[in-house]
């Protein structure tokens, strides 16, 4: 059993646009990760691994996540961060997020949204 066969259609939904979106998406476990490359900031350049929660993305598109999941190396001056359904070296971030452009696919929206968050992540200590 592969860790896609309980998830819900609008969690399947949520993979399906992300993919589509450019950021191929996949279930690992509580999470659904996926990949981005920072396109600015200290990481610009950089093949970014986060995700969300499956539970943020069971009424997707319609409610889109809040909380957006990171390496633990992947750190902000400020940040409300916990680690809920997080492997160990893993944190998510409170991050507000309403999807109200309509012109542009959700999942378009969230990763720019995704991309601009880690754009202003801090350079790692030397």
């Amino acid at each position: 059993m592969s860790d896609e066969d309980h998830l819900t259609e609008a969690v399947h939904q949520f993979i399906t646009d992300m993919t589509a979106a450019g950021a191929s998406a996949r279930a690992d476990g509580p999470r659904i990760l996926y990949d981005v490359t920072a396109v600015g900031g200290a990481l610009a350049g950089q093949v970014v691994t986060t995700g969300v929660s499956v539970s943020e993305v069971l009424s997707w598109p319609a409610v889109p996540p809040h909380w957006i999941h990171l390496p633990a190396s992947v750190e902000f001056d400020q940040t409300n961060m916990d680690d809920t359904d997080c492997p160990p070296g893993w944190k998510r971030h409170s991050r507000e997020y309403n999807y109200t452009d309509m012109s542009m696919p959700p999942a378009l929206a969230w990763l720019r949204h995704v991309r601009g968050f880690i754009s202003i992540a801090t350079p790692k200590a030397a």
